[in-house]
């Protein structure tokens, strides 16, 4: 029973660390590229990229 417990509590533990990151990720993101259009024509430039 322990053992189930502990796993569930570092599962727990690892999706609080993965969402942290993800939410800084994209305040960087934003904080890098302000501006609607320089993200958007980011974004069209990842895609068509050959």
């Amino acid at each position: 029973m322990k053992s189930k417990a502990h796993n569930k509590k570092k599962s727990l533990t690892a999706w609080a660390l993965i969402i942290i990151a993800l939410y800084f990720g994209m305040a960087f993101y934003h904080k890098q590229y302000p501006s609607l259009e320089t993200r958007r024509e980011l974004s069209v430039d990842g895609i068509f990229l050959d």
